[in-house]
């Protein structure tokens, strides 16, 4: 895409490429919700990010590649359960905290949680995209 971006185009992108399987996760569907999903964090002031996996060591290696492009560092010591047959793992960058429980649907993939501050900002949760989009 190189158009500029408005709120309602990139909420539009990531409904539309939202739940991909594998297959129809292509490298330009991928580019295209990372542009989105890069334009709206911009918008606003923290996200929490909410991660489906089979297992708990998937989870945090998906949760490790969204922090890394999104510029959050995960705590050193994370002392999660080891869960190895479905998983949610929801972290919190502002309060560093982790939350891990079983997880029993057939979504795979991350959720995005976006808030703000203020009431200029950006607000909203997009999803579920593929564990390894970054």
């Amino acid at each position: 895409m190189s158009n500029i971006l408005t709120i309602a185009d990139a909420e539009r992108i990531l409904w539309e490429l939202s739940d991909l399987d594998p297959e129809t996760a292509t490298s330009e569907r991928r580019s295209q919700i990372r542009e989105a999903l890069d334009y709206l964090t911009k918008q606003a002031d923290y996200h929490i990010f909410g991660i489906c996996a089979d297992t708990t060591q998937e989870a945090l290696q998906s949760l490790q590649s969204y922090a890394e492009h999104f510029r959050y560092e995960l705590p050193e010591n994370n002392d999660l359960t080891e869960i190895a047959d479905g998983v949610y793992l929801k972290y919190n960058p502002r309060s560093r905290r982790y939350h891990i429980d079983n997880y029993k649907g057939t979504y795979r993939g991350v959720l995005l949680s976006l808030h703000t501050d203020f009431t200029d900002g950006y607000s909203g949760t997009h999803g579920h995209f593929p564990l390894d989009l970054f």
